[in-house]
């Protein structure tokens, strides 16, 4: 008779405590632990940018010889970030090693994913990486992406819309949406209250204040709603480098007393600021420079709470929204998001249909624990136990790969994954 075999162990090796800024990823692990298996976070950044160059300098002295192989295996044209990377790498790889992983994983394709392969080979463990959009969508340096994901044991993305140009560079993958913050999914959809007549509508962003998110198209919405009789207030929560433009923005336009710029808060902040809003506006578009939004979290977490979502059909965001959730109207345009305003103020039935729909769509296709179902089915194959892959669990990955593979260093992935079993 088989011995039993141990849960999984999955390491997350990262750049940054996530439970700041990336609460997509804390949600992710809480779902992969409540399936039972064992979780461990190592962060790479600890301390400052000094306390980060003190590392990678000690990592030259120590090991030059070890430093330069994996220089080369990330490849030259990624210098100075292979040197970080083995940095990172080097104060990493024992305590990782000591909690005997399965599976190392990563989110972000950029310095994340080089920090983590790196460790992966180090230890013998297959790696998988979760793909975003900005992480390889505004990297320059194609050949080093390549390296990277040449490097991994398999690659996640979290939208259709991206997962096509990395299928092109011959990646591994399965589209597996992120999941929105389980706390989200609590309670039943509330139905939208009633409008007294002047009633004032409150409009949500919850975003970083940067190019692609739009905002300048919403305050340019709002000015329109209220020059056409409309009473609006629009609340906009987050900081980045186009605060001060966007704050003179509303001013000139009129909108001091309307728009109110909260700046950085907190998740507990940002998501209770959903409470009492009509309607979650982001109006994302493909930035200059190339960045672009996959699937915003904020959209998730206003539609888990029945609130009706006005956004635009860029990237990914159609894929959450489905044919008939919530309100998409085209980048850059501030009439038509107007308009989608008017409507769900003055269709009330129309805005409950809407926000029901996307908030039913959600839980059955966005769940925290689909996802993690969805990942371990991954996990489990990699570390050479397929037959422990959760009923169901294939369903919804689009394009997954096949079940074995070349793990790091050159073994197959059983063999990789089987050293701890």
């Amino acid at each position: 008779m088989d011995a039993p075999r141990h849960p999984l162990r999955v390491a997350y090796v990262l750049l940054r405590d996530p439970s700041y800024s990336e609460t997509f990823i804390t949600s992710e692990i809480e779902a992969v632990r409540a399936t039972g298996a064992i979780v461990e976070v190592f962060v790479a950044r600890q301390g400052g940018r000094d306390a980060e160059m003190q590392q990678v300098a000690g990592t030259l002295l120590r090991h030059p010889l070890r430093a330069q192989e994996e220089v080369r295996a990330l490849g030259a044209s990624y210098l100075p970030r292979a040197v970080l990377a083995a940095g990172h790498a080097d104060r990493l790889a024992g305590p990782v090693a000591n909690f005997r992983p399965d599976v190392l994983h990563t989110h972000f394709v950029n310095l994340p994913t080089a920090v983590a392969v790196l460790v992966g080979r180090r230890i013998g463990v297959p790696v998988t990486a979760m793909a975003h959009a900005a992480d390889f969508l505004l990297d320059p340096n194609g050949a080093a992406l390549d390296r990277r994901l040449q490097l991994l044991s398999h690659l996640f993305v979290i939208s259709r819309a991206t997962a096509g140009q990395l299928t092109e560079r011959g990646a591994n993958l399965s589209t597996i949406p992120h999941g929105v913050v389980r706390a989200a999914f609590d309670g039943e959809i509330t139905e939208p209250r009633p409008r007294p007549s002047g009633d004032v509508t409150r409009l949500v962003t919850v975003a970083r204040l940067v190019e692609k998110k739009g905002v300048d198209t919403a305050i340019d919405g709002v000015a329109q709603l209220v020059h056409g009789g409309l009473p609006v207030r629009y609340d906009v929560y987050g900081d980045g480098p186009l605060r001060t433009t966007l704050q003179e923005r509303a001013s000139a336009a009129g909108l001091a007393d309307v728009v109110t710029f909260h700046g950085a808060v907190s998740h507990r902040v940002a998501t209770a600021a959903l409470a009492d809003a009509d309607a979650a506006v982001l109006p994302c578009r493909q930035a200059a420079d190339g960045d672009l939004d996959g699937i915003p979290v904020f959209l998730m977490e206003a539609a888990s709470r029945g609130v009706p979502v006005v956004t635009t059909a860029v990237s990914g965001i159609p894929e959450l929204m489905g044919p008939a959730g919530g309100w998409q109207v085209p980048p850059n345009d501030p009439q038509s998001l107007a308009d989608a305003v008017r409507h769900l103020v003055h269709s009330p039935e129309e805005r409950w249909r809407r926000a029901t729909n996307l908030a039913v769509r959600l839980r059955e296709e966005f769940s925290p624990g689909l996802q993690a179902q969805r990942l371990l089915a991954v996990w489990n194959r990699l570390a050479g136990r397929g037959d422990l892959a959760p009923a169901g669990a294939d369903e919804g990955i689009l394009g997954a790969g096949p079940a074995t593979g070349t793990g790091p260093q050159g073994a197959t992935t059983e063999e990789a994954g089987a050293r701890w079993t």
